[in-house]
């Protein structure tokens, strides 16, 4: 079957929910799964993501990007080293290393943090938001997440209580998050405040774009360059993003929009700063989560926790300097 698909509602459909005629037209797949894809956005209608309770139009049109598989199985533990900064009876802060994912998919099924953390800590398979949904069934204690290629600080949640009460920050903003990145040329200004509006691109739905503020999640960061870096194939700088909200790929597309991306990234990068990635030998885009500031449950006082520099992203900066 093609992975994406296009259909447009008739009038013997009107007025039924999205999830239920998208089922219809699809026995082969379960109800269940149309709901996931629908919580993914990967089913839009007339370009715009919606909830599964939508009623459908005359005229409107599904478009759907299917998984590579039906159903994400359970989630099991495996033995994964990971790096832990700190753990307690309600939380455990870990180092994620760049290349590995941080949850189970349809692309992804094993070999995950999410897999690691299970093995570690068997008991976090019963901390999700819903059980009746494979999507948080593969997502258990996570309260945000960090790209595969991004390393750096992460806190997961032991137990439903602390999930709760990370979360609750993480959506009222009372967290900080500050990342380090080595992007591509030197900033125009050595500090500034980001705001973009962010969506699937309309194009390319496995990118991020700036799509306005009708559509578009709000996205907050600010920036402030750390070093300039030159060497004979071209400069480069060392920035730290102070994000205010948390969207997906927020700072690459920021960078991106600087005309700064950030190195390595061949989803956000352009001709010149794939070049300079090549020539530098750096084969991941060079995003690192620095610190995470956040107040543990039962506590009064944010805790300060960091993580240090992964060996490639130090040796980058070491190597060269004005």
């Amino acid at each position: 079957m093609d992975k994406h698909k296009i259909f447009t509602i008739d009038s013997a459909e009107m007025g039924e929910r999205a999830d239920k005629v998208i089922s219809l037209k699809f026995p082969e797949y379960s109800r269940n799964y149309f709901l996931n894809l629908i919580k993914e956005r990967k089913i839009l209608v007339n370009k715009n993501s919606i909830k599964p309770s939508y009623l459908v139009k005359v005229g409107d049109n599904i478009e759907i990007e299917f998984s590579d598989k039906k159903e994400i199985g359970e989630t099991s533990g495996e033995k994964i080293g990971i790096d832990i900064l700190y753990e307690d009876e309600n939380v455990l802060v870990i180092n994620k290393k760049p290349g590995i994912v941080v949850h189970p998919s349809a692309g992804h099924t094993g070999g995950t943090l999410v897999n690691a953390i299970i093995d570690h800590f068997p008991a976090i398979k019963d901390v999700v938001y819903d059980k009746k949904s494979a999507i948080s069934m593969a997502r258990p204690g996570l309260v945000h997440r960090l790209d595969k290629d991004t390393s750096g600080v992460i806190i997961v949640a032991k137990n439903n209580k602390s999930m709760r009460t990370l979360s609750r920050q993480i959506q009222n903003r009372n967290v900080r998050k500050t990342y380090l990145a080595i992007c591509f040329g030197w900033p125009k200004n050595d500090s500034g405040h980001l705001v973009s509006f962010l969506g699937r691109h309309p194009k390319n739905r496995k990118k991020i774009a700036n799509i306005g503020e009708t559509q578009g999640k709000e996205a907050i960061s600010d920036y402030s360059l750390i070093k300039h870096f030159e060497t004979k194939y071209g400069k480069f700088s060392l920035i730290e993003f102070d994000i205010k909200t948390g969207r997906t790929h927020q700072i690459r597309v920021q960078a991106s929009e600087m005309s700064n991306p950030v190195l390595g990234d061949d989803f956000y990068g352009n001709k010149l700063s794939e070049a300079l990635s090549l020539k530098l030998n750096i084969k991941r885009q060079l995003l690192h989560a620095k610190k995470l500031e956040i107040t543990l449950p039962g506590d009064r006082k944010s805790k300060v926790f960091e993580a240090p520099l992964p060996e490639d992203f130090e040796s980058v900066l070491n190597d060269f300097i004005i």
